[in-house]
């Protein structure tokens, strides 16, 4: 099962990056001039580069960066069920030179029993190096947070020790501390074109994540 959610992980990707090459030919896009992410923007740049996301579902709002826009075709890249529900996709579509494609992901789940050691679990083996992660806890959520090396070998898909390899996806899951609400967030940086550099910064790239993910407010139970 967890070989099956590999692949299509994999498959996501491949179409995502045919999908960029598309959208950079035809120029610079940002949250605010795109139609679609913009009906999800509820205030516009409350941080410098950023903007106030909420959810569909009103279950939840995070800090969305400018330079990104969200992927509303094909379906697959964003889909809600009711408020229990949504995933979606975002990422950079100006061509920025560097050969890098930025990318990140989220998915926003609710029931009725507590799931977070099993999406855990899910999150770590199709993400983590070995299960590492770290924990940070504040009075609202916990956040459970790593990073690797990620490499496509001969179709398979390998995570190596971000200590020995540039780290270039970071990934979380954040549990509401008053519910059974959980959300998957996963951040990659993936070389595309390796003879533009593909130089990648991972410690400021795992700053970003971090900052999205502690970023996240649950709405509703407990405020």
């Amino acid at each position: 099962m967890q070989k099956r959610i590999v692949m299509i992980s994999l498959f996501f990707l491949l179409v995502l990056g045919g999908f960029f090459v598309v959208k950079a030919m035809n120029g610079e896009a940002t949250a605010l001039n795109d139609s679609f992410t913009k009906e999800f923007i509820a205030e516009e740049f409350v941080e410098e580069d950023f903007h106030l996301f909420e959810s569909k579902t009103g279950q939840y709002r995070m800090l969305f960066p400018n330079e990104f826009q969200m992927i509303s075709e094909p379906a697959e890249y964003y889909g809600r069920r009711g408020e229990g529900f949504e995933m979606w996709n975002a990422m950079v579509y100006e061509d920025t030179n560097d050969g890098i494609r930025y990318d990140f992901r989220v998915m926003f789940r609710e029931s009725e029993a507590d799931l977070t050691s099993t999406r855990l679990n899910v999150l770590l083996e199709n993400n983590s190096y070995q299960n590492q992660y770290d924990e940070l806890d504040n009075d609202r959520t916990i956040i459970y947070h790593g990073l690797s090396h990620w490499e496509m070998i001969d179709t398979k898909s390998e995570f190596r020790d971000p200590k020995q390899s540039p780290a270039n996806n970071f990934f979380g899951l954040i549990k509401d501390r008053h519910s059974n609400r959980t959300i998957e967030f996963v951040y990659s940086t993936i070389c595309y074109k390796e003879e533009l550099g593909c130089k990648i910064d991972s410690d400021e790239q795992y700053k970003f994540a971090l900052k999205l993910m502690k970023s996240i407010e649950f709405l509703g139970q407990g405020d």
